[in-house]
């Protein structure tokens, strides 16, 4: 019988030498990249929104529209700019859209979707000082007057277009100031921005001289998001049929008027 070198190496354990793969990782991350995608999704979609800065009617819009949203499954990101700059940022696609714009703009910029019904609502309103004994009925009424108004603001605009003597101002502390100042007669504002400019610049003698209209309010949205128009729409439409649309606008008129701060 052969005698086996004494430094031989031995045969191999076929069974010790294969060696076990480690469970693949790839369904587990699967399984883990659809629960956060489940989630991301049940805290719904970021829609990134401009409003015109400093006013009032805007911030309760933005009260209101961010509740709007949250019923349809999304999240408003709001950001208060100048309103001629939120047109040019919504035009170009810098903004998903814009909170609240009246019919006149909607017409004016028809690239944008106008999200139907209307859901908030402003009055086009002059505003001039007392002791003027000013008093504007009409559009017409305004031609004998300087009358001031902030740039990138569509119902003063379409309110003003006939008036030869028109100040397009930067802001509207600027515009009140001139009407205090007596370098214009009559501000176009609305209704609830008008006291409340006025109230925090500490002006006195100045008041609501005459309502020229009341407009509906629309949510605007940039043509990427326009397929996110009709679950928002429908969401409007609802909170109108119930009447708690009416009553969310009261509430977060009444929380503005506390606190003065919005999204």
């Amino acid at each position: 019988m052969p005698i086996a070198p004494p430094f031989a190496t031995p045969e191999p354990d076929t069974e010790r030498a294969i060696q076990i793969a480690p469970p693949s990782r790839a369904p587990w991350l699967a399984a883990f990249a659809l629960v956060i995608a489940q989630a991301c999704a049940a805290q719904g979609q970021d829609v990134h929104l401009a409003r015109n800065e400093k006013a009032t009617e805007q911030a309760i819009a933005a009260m209101l529209i961010t509740d709007i949203y949250k019923r349809a499954g999304l999240n408003a990101r709001i950001q208060p700019l100048p309103g001629a700059r939120a047109n040019a940022m919504a035009l170009i696609g810098d903004k998903d859209g814009e909170v609240a714009r009246v019919q006149t703009y909607a017409s004016k910029n028809n690239s944008l979707i106008k999200v139907e019904p209307a859901y908030y609502y402003l009055t086009t309103t002059a505003f001039a000082k007392g002791n003027k004994g000013i008093t504007i009925r009409t559009k017409d009424d305004l031609k004998k007057y300087r009358v001031g108004i902030v740039r990138g603001i569509a119902h003063a605009e379409a309110a003003t277009e006939s008036v030869a003597t028109l100040q397009i101002l930067g802001d509207y502390d600027q515009m009140y100031r001139m009407l205090d100042a007596d370098r214009i007669d009559v501000a176009v504002d609305t209704g609830v921005n008008g006291p409340h400019i006025v109230k925090r610049l500490g002006l006195t003698g100045i008041q609501a001289v005459g309502e020229l209209a009341r407009l509906d309010l629309f949510n605007i949205l940039s043509p990427g998001k326009a397929a996110l128009a009709p679950k928002i729409g429908a969401t409007i439409k609802s909170l109108k049929e119930s009447g708690e649309l009416t009553k969310l606008a009261k509430r977060y008129e009444e929380e503005f008027a506390r606190s003065g701060t919005a999204p």
